[in-house]
């Protein structure tokens, strides 16, 4: 199996096979269960899917996304001098991120989770360009499968100093990164 078997990641709807997905995480789980199209179709986030091409109603991974203000005081000193003196930004929260128990990594050879969140990236960068949005922030959820904070740090994202579950990953960044990878101009 090779990315050329998966389907492109997609918006989710009612014809995906959402009650199959596990990923050991019941909190991450019971969402793509039970919630994440209704939450989708009452705009509160959008939830995007990662599908096989041959089943493409089987979900392999997904992550969602919504806004979210942020106080400015949680946020490093050395970023804080950079900004304007506001009490809170608008930023773009990554709600949730998670791949099917079946294709986690040894299990797969696949990067799946960094497939996801370069996707991710790139639909808020994207939407940031329409509507200013300084950051992708992250809730780490520590739970069964243990704590993916490795994962975030890896990938540039920056604690915020009163709340050490809670990343954050400027869009300029992103940009960067996008851009160094060929993913935008």
């Amino acid at each position: 199996m090779d990315f050329l078997d998966l389907n492109l990641i997609e918006l989710i709807t009612r014809s995906h096979d959402r009650k199959s997905f596990v990923s050991g995480v019941k909190k991450l789980d019971n969402y793509l269960h039970d919630r994440a199209v209704g939450d989708t179709e009452k705009n509160i986030s959008r939830t995007f899917v990662l599908t096989l091409r041959e089943m493409p109603e089987r979900i392999i991974g997904y992550y969602s996304l919504s806004s979210l203000l942020i106080p400015m005081d949680g946020l490093p000193e050395s970023i804080l001098v950079k900004l304007p003196n506001y009490k809170a930004i608008g930023t773009t929260l990554m709600g949730k991120l998670a791949i099917d128990e079946n294709w986690q990594r040894g299990k797969c050879e696949l990067r799946l989770g960094e497939h996801l969140l370069i996707d991710a990236m790139r639909t808020a960068w994207l939407a940031s360009q329409k509507v200013a949005s300084y950051a992708l922030v992250v809730d780490v959820l520590t739970g069964e499968k243990g704590d993916p904070t490795d994962f975030y740090t890896k990938n540039n994202f920056i604690p915020f100093r009163d709340n050490p579950a809670r990343f954050f990953l400027p869009m300029k960044t992103i940009e960067q990164t996008l851009r160094r990878n060929g993913i935008i101009g």
